[in-house]
């Protein structure tokens, strides 16, 4: 058995072939068995590259037509020469001959004479489509760059036409374009007012940020020393959460950053949300200065934790007779139950009050505990202001943990940037790919997306020859 794949080009809607190009194609099987059902892989690699360049080769031919006279007086442009354009596309690279035209003299001044005008080249001005940059990018936010290229490499026709280099490269540009955008929507952000009446914004459930350290590569820096990056998600309690994440040396204000994420969502200028914290040193830096994140929620999950060694503390002491055993983990249990209910002050006069029968006696258990206690205590006195009715919020399905944020950083930092501790990045390598891979995550990226920055970002200069293999590209 034979199969022939043949090429024909038809004009719009009509069923008259105008062009034949002959055979693409032809897939043999002698033996007419199952035990080889349907195309290989490699036959249909094979079969999409050859598709692809008779089809982009046949519209640059028809798109070119439409170049060839002057835009103004209508004359037909002189032709200079042709040169070779590669360009790369999700199904392999495509070689195509660029003419290169005269001006017309109809804009030709004194001081501007006639120049070369280079059609193609100035269309595609780095020679990427837009969908081959996604699926880099896609790809190369869930792997490493390597494995990335070896994955595309074998499920479509790219052999030569990708690299790792080239991906790491691709993920820092459009890294860049993110966090430019992001910058833009920071300077149009609106002011709040002084006096203006804030409300606590509806469809947010919460908010938290964690941060995470990755080990540094830059050798313009001491040895040992690391890349602080942070992560955060917003819930909603009406829709999906979404992601948000930096590298804190990268950005000039972690509150304007928050402030963004936060407005991009729908919150408005006079909305309070509500922010989950653990009071470690990275959130103060992260969130102080914010606009939007104005409630803070101190996490249970880390109240619980000092509680719980508290009580392991109690329960398997020696020196502690049994009765008193009872009583000093009800006691503690009871100063759990008034924190969870939001009755931190009273909590607290409990701690107080077991301190001090805690403080007359000797013995190393004793101190262990009266130290536990005393750790709680202080806990709870520096977040006084924090603490909030846990028990009400959990009856109503919102969000009393920061192990929200500590998902995000696993999902954003751990998944892909850290890879058992095995990898090093610099600070702008990070930043770059904590944007691409948040864009992905939060189902932000498309090749839509690319080319609008590439549409932004275009010069469209003039263009006289193919350019390297590392320049980025979209095909308008």
């Amino acid at each position: 058995m034979r199969l022939i794949i043949e090429a024909r080009l038809v004009e719009g809607d009509s069923d008259t072939v105008e062009e034949g190009d002959g055979v693409l194609a032809v897939v043999e099987r002698p033996d007419c068995g199952i035990a080889e059902l349907g195309l290989s892989l490699a036959e249909g690699r094979s079969l999409l590259a050859k598709v692809q360049i008779e089809l982009v080769s046949k519209q640059v031919q028809r798109w070119l037509a439409g170049q060839a006279h002057c835009e103004s007086c209508g004359a037909a442009l002189r032709h200079k020469d042709s040169r070779s354009t590669v360009l790369r596309t999700v199904y392999g690279k495509v070689t195509m001959k660029s003419p290169r035209l005269w001006s017309c003299a109809c804009r030709g001044t004194a001081q501007t004479k006639q120049h070369v005008v280079h059609p193609l080249s100035k269309a595609l001005a780095t020679r990427v489509t837009p969908e081959l940059e996604y699926l880099e990018a896609k790809w190369a936010a869930h792997l490493p760059y390597r494995q990335a290229t070896n994955m595309l490499k074998k499920v479509l026709p790219l052999d030569n036409g990708i690299s790792s280099s080239g991906i790491r490269d691709r993920i820092l540009d459009l890294g860049k374009q993110l966090d430019a955008e992001i910058e833009r929507d920071i300077a149009q952000l609106p002011r709040s007012v002084a006096d203006e009446t804030v409300r606590e914004c509806s469809h947010v459930a919460a908010v938290s940020v964690d941060s995470a350290w990755l080990r540094n590569c830059d050798p313009g820096r001491d040895p040992g020393r690391h890349v602080n990056i942070v992560a955060g998600r917003v819930t909603f309690t009406d829709s999906c959460s979404k992601l948000y994440s930096y590298v804190h040396k990268e950005v000039t204000s972690a509150a304007a950053r928050l402030d963004q994420f936060l407005s991009r969502y729908g919150v408005a200028s006079d909305e309070r949300v509500t922010v989950i914290s653990d009071d470690a040193g990275e959130f103060g830096k992260t969130v102080e200065g914010s606009q939007l994140a104005r409630g803070r929620i101190l996490d249970w999950s880390h109240i619980a934790m000092k509680f719980r060694a508290a009580e392991r503390s109690v329960l398997g002491s020696k020196m502690i007779d049994s009765m008193e055993r009872e009583s000093v983990e009800a006691e503690i249990i009871h100063a759990k139950w008034l924190v969870w209910h939001g009755k931190g002050s009273k909590a607290l006069e409990r701690i107080k009050a077991l301190d001090i029968r805690l403080l007359a006696r000797q013995g190393y258990e004793f101190n262990t505990l009266w130290w536990n206690l005393n750790t709680v205590s202080s806990y709870l006195k520096k977040n006084a202001g924090t603490l909030v009715s846990y028990g009400a919020r959990h009856r109503k399905g919102l969000p009393i943990s920061s192990s929200i944020a500590e998902s995000a950083v696993n999902q954003v930092v751990s998944c892909r940037m850290a890879m058992k501790r095995q990898m090093r990045w610099t600070d702008e390598g990070a930043h770059c790919m904590a944007q691409v891979r948040v864009a992905v995550l939060n189902g932000e990226f498309s090749p839509r997306r690319i080319s609008t920055f590439k549409t932004a970002d275009s010069g469209y200069g003039k263009c006289t020859g193919p350019m390297d293999t590392t320049d980025r590209a979209v095909m308008q």
